[in-house]
Order: C-alpha cells, then sequence, then structure tokens
C-alpha cells in the first residue's frame, strides 16, 4: 500500500480517492468520509422534526459513502455529483422504511450541493484523530458482525437491493434487513 502524506491527502480530487480506495488505500476513505461530513450533518439534521435520531440518519449517510465508493462510475458524473445523491436517497429510504412513509421526498429535504459549505478538516492533528477513529471504526465493525452480516454489509456497500442481496446469499428479503438492522444497532455502538 501506498503511504501518502497528509498535505498529499488533501490535495487529491474525490475521484482520486475513489480510485485510490478501490485499490486497497483504505486510508483515503476517511478523507472522503470528512470531506461530506458537514453535508451528511446538514442533511440529517432536516429529518430531525420527522421525530428519527439524527445519529441513525449520520450513519446511513456514511453508508451511502462506502456504496458510492463502490459502485462510482466517473463517465456518468462527477463524484460529487453521485454521492450527494446517495446519501439523500440513503436518507430518504432509510426514512420511508422506518416510518413506512410514501416514497415521495418533501421539497424541504432537497437542497443543491452548492448551497452546502464544507468544513475545513484539514488541520494535521484532525487529520490524525478522524485517521484513528476511522481504525477504531474498521476494528470494531469486523470484530462485532458475524460472517452472514458482514456478507450482508459487503453486498448491500456494493449498492446491490434487499432483493439481490436475498439471491446472492440464498435466504429472504426478510432475512437481509433483519441482518441491516442489527449491523446498524452494532455499528451505532
Amino acid at each position: 500500500m501506498q503511504e501518502f502524506s497528509l498535505d498529499a491527502q488533501d490535495k487529491l480530487s474525490d475521484n482520486e480517492l475513489v480510485t485510490f480506495i478501490n485499490r486497497g488505500e483504505y486510508n483515503c476513505l476517511q478523507i472522503l468520509i470528512n470531506r461530506y461530513m458537514p453535508y451528511i450533518i446538514s442533511v440529517a439534521s432536516r429529518y430531525k422534526a420527522s421525530g428519527f435520531d439524527t445519529e441513525d440518519f449520520i450513519q446511513e449517510g456514511i453508508l451511502a459513502i462506502f456504496s458510492a465508493v463502490k459502485t462510482f462510475d466517473d463517465k456518468k458524473a462527477s463524484f460529487k455529483t453521485f454521492v450527494t445523491l446517495c446519501i439523500n436517497r440513503a436518507m430518504s429510504s432509510a426514512l420511508s422504511r422506518v416510518s413506512g412513509a410514501a416514497k415521495h421526498v418533501p421539497d424541504g429535504l432537497i437542497s443543491p450541493i452548492d448551497d452546502v459549505e464544507l468544513a475545513d478538516h484539514n488541520s494535521p492533528e484532525s487529520i490524525l484523530i478522524e485517521k484513528e477513529s476511522y481504525n477504531d471504526l474498521e476494528h470494531t465493525i469486523k470484530s462485532e458482525l458475524s460472517g452472514f452480516e458482514y456478507q450482508v454489509l459487503c453486498e448491500f456497500l456494493s449498492g446491490k437491493s434487499y432483493a439481490d442481496i436475498a439471491k446472492a446469499l440464498n435466504v429472504t428479503a426478510k432475512s437481509v434487513d433483519n441482518a441491516l438492522s442489527r449491523i446498524r444497532s452494532k455499528i451505532k455502538k
């Protein structure tokens, strides 16, 4: 694996980071999460009025970044456009799953990415702290999930639907839904 200096990591474009992540440079994933965390928090806070825990929606946003990295095609859109769409869809889907709400997303929850200011998280201290936090989170996820849950998570992050995951793992869609609920619960800890 290639080691990047902190300055070099900060100067990489989103597309370059995605390329490195898909080559196994998972430390670059934290940079993307840091870049889009203010947007995730902004979108998640709009769901606060729905009566659900904002942290759950933030987790959905982070999972959406993982999924976006795996399924991104630079020939179709910029990563910024694609990941913001993935984040919005993930949170909307989570709200639908939890509340049984209609699939229509209220206009108040949609805003152009250009209207959101991304905070600067590029100080060496914050990068080091966030990298350590990411490594701890990654270790915790791997140690807390069962083999089946880990398979479901990998399939989910690759962008597959519940039905596709169920078919690939030869289980019911309900089993996939239950596994993802357990995964979210374990990740939340």
